[in-house]
């Protein structure tokens, strides 16, 4: 083993893998197929936040608010931003109760923009053709390399199914200055693009529970993903959305969920407009999705749940479920923090 390269050991499991003094703990763990629980890969959230019983990192690009001055002293680190230092002996995290399915290694392809749609005046839809099929599960995510920038990536969830894993669905939020999402040459066919994943442990898990779903903006990508692969196999179990969104127009995908309805035996389209008021037309539910799910889920504790957007709605929602009775493991998170 060079100097470059060290050990690390979870314990109690005493599952091994060797980590790269150059890329993340998080990184070399999955590619070595080393299921470890994490989120935005961005140092935003605190989902990889794990405790070092042995060994020094270089912490990383951490945001303050996900790992503090005092935690790092005490020993805890973001296994998305750590860098190894030494050996490493790391205190392992039980996720047995999330019936996780088989790890599926993240993977590097080349990827082109085939077709662009606006579906909202901030909203954009591609569709990426892919030299190589991808396989994922439905809620994962991919990272697109910034063109003309190694080394600089941008995540973004899958909506397509994976029925079709040469070609792959996303959804963009455009903004102004975004070092991707900002450039006018992303939005146009033919771009090449490189792209790595799947990631995210926020997929959709085989069950016969019923699943509430809650997902506003650009969250619905990852759900779409799910919808669509359920609807592909013919899924039994029951499906309650909660679609929110200000207007009538930002409902982007409303039609196909609407044809959803009556394919699926046991999907419930429950959209939320939270500037109703100024919609005369609209005769759905009106606010916020956390009060809409206030009013119409009286027990969670029979559920699955899967939330996706900003994360003050994904925590919202998280804390309202978790007091109607849903099991913290039953809670599946993919929270949208921006990449700076």
């Amino acid at each position: 083993m060079d100097r470059n390269t060290f050990k690390a050991r979870l314990e109690p499991s005493g599952r091994e893998f060797l980590v790269g003094a150059d890329e993340s703990i998080l990184n070399c763990a999955l590619r070595q197929r080393i299921l470890l629980q994490y989120g935005c890969r961005n140092g935003r959230c605190s989902s990889c936040k794990y405790f070092l019983i042995e060994g020094d990192v270089d912490f990383g690009n951490a945001s303050p608010y996900s790992l503090s001055e005092s935690e790092k002293e005490e020993g805890w680190a973001l296994l998305c931003q750590a860098r190894p230092l030494s050996d490493l002996v790391i205190r392992d995290q039980d996720v047995s109760d999330r019936d996780p399915l088989p790890l599926i290694s993240p993977e590097s392809r080349s990827a082109e923009v085939a077709t662009v749609r606006q579906m909202t005046p901030s909203l954009w839809g591609f569709q990426l053709a892919l030299d190589r099929a991808l396989p994922f599960y439905p809620g994962q995510y991919i990272e697109i390399e910034i063109p003309h920038r190694p080394g600089s990536w941008r995540c973004y969830s899958i909506a397509s199914s994976p029925a079709r894993p040469d070609r792959i669905e996303l959804v963009v939020k455009r903004i102004a200055g975004g070092a991707l999402s900002g450039s006018p040459g992303f939005f146009k066919p033919g771009l090449r693009l490189e792209i790595r994943g799947p990631y995210g442990d926020s997929y959709l898990r085989a069950s016969d529970r019923p699943v509430i779903l809650a997902a506003t903006g650009s969250g619905v990508a990852p759900i779409m993903s799910m919808l669509r692969a359920s609807a592909d196999v013919e899924e039994s179990r029951r499906f309650e959305f909660y679609y929110g969104a200000r207007d009538p127009d930002d409902l982007i995908f409303r039609d196909e969920l609407e044809a959803l309805k009556r394919r699926m035996a046991n999907f419930s389209f429950r959209p939320a407009l939270s500037a109703a008021t100024s919609h005369g037309a609209w005769g759905g539910r009106s606010g916020r999705i956390t009060h809409a799910i206030q009013r119409e889920v009286s027990d969670a504790s029979p559920y699955d749940a899967y939330i996706c957007g900003r994360p003050e709605m994904c925590e919202s929602v998280a804390l309202l479920l978790l007091a109607k009775g849903i099991s913290e493991s039953r809670i599946f998170r993919d929270d949208f923090f921006p990449a700076a």
